[in-house]
């Protein structure tokens, strides 16, 4: 079901189908969430805080923008704390993942230097939060987690490219499909 909601999402998205995007978003990351229910993980949780997320981020309100991103952020914290069977040895993902988290700071830095403190370090805070859950996602050696947790990292890398560098037509459809992809990996490796 999920699946199926996702394709629509995604087909209403290229269609400029406001009604559908606006039912649709949350409906189907809570269709992903459904099946984890029961786990003895906190990846339900997650997903419930992601849906809060996906609802204050179509709000086209600026005000928003913080709420949304405080959503995400603790759905991560989430993930983090629910990764089970993580090795404390070091993990050759360590450096990619640094790597990433510098470059986008870079890249973010001209647009979001433009906004006020709060965002500015509320998006320092976040690209250090995921990059954090795409390494512990790392640690644990299952593929599918780290596969949904780089997706999550291509997905918010291209949410931010868009909001604060320069917008493209394709970007709404590669946040969403990459987001998709994320959340039913995730939930999939947990449930």
């Amino acid at each position: 079901m999920a699946m199926l909601g996702g394709i629509i999402y995604l087909v209403a998205v290229t269609k400029e189908w406001l009604a559908f995007k606006y039912l649709l978003k949350p409906t189907v990351t809570l269709l992903i969430a459904y099946p984890t229910k029961d786990s003895t993980a906190g990846i339900f949780y997650g997903l419930l805080l992601s849906t809060l997320g996906d609802i204050f981020l179509m709000i086209p309100r600026q005000d928003m923008f913080i709420p949304g991103l405080l959503s995400f952020l603790l759905a991560h914290i989430v993930y983090i704390a629910s990764f089970r069977n993580a090795s404390l040895r070091m993990s050759w993902a360590a450096v990619p993942l640094a790597a990433y988290a510098a470059v986008m700071m870079s890249a973010l830095l001209p647009g979001v230097s433009k906004e006020d403190a709060v965002v500015q370090v509320g998006v320092v805070i976040y690209v250090l939060v995921i990059t954090v859950m795409a390494y512990k996602a790392s640690l644990t050696g299952n593929a599918l987690l780290v596969a949904g947790t780089l997706l999550f990292c291509a997905s918010d890398s291209i949410l931010a490219w868009d909001k604060f560098l320069h917008s493209y037509s394709w970007c709404e459809f590669g946040i969403m499909l990459t987001y998709y992809a994320a959340q039913l990996c995730i939930s999939i490796a947990h449930s």
